[in-house]
């Protein structure tokens, strides 16, 4: 893929990526799907608000809040 805008990247900025299956509801990210996508750079810092993390490490129910211009993106850590 040759990167079209400055802040696409060939490299999934994920640790948990791909998903083995698409999982119950069919909407884990398998790595036929990440075919398909196109991944940016890490720039900027998104507030969510969500219920919980599955036991699959996925976040149910979650709605964007807002961008956090105040985080720097390369020290954000999951939340426990």
């Amino acid at each position: 893929m040759d990167a079209g805008h400055p802040l696409e990247t060939n490299r999934c900025p994920f640790v948990n990526l791909p998903q083995p299956t698409a999982g119950r509801w069919g909407l884990g990210i398998t790595a036929e799907a990440m075919k398909g996508m196109v991944w940016l750079k890490p720039k900027a810092v998104a507030q969510v608000e969500f219920l919980e993390w599955t036991n699959g490490e996925i976040l149910r129910s979650a709605r964007f809040v807002c961008l956090r211009e105040d985080k720097d993106p390369g020290k954000v850590i999951k939340e426990t």
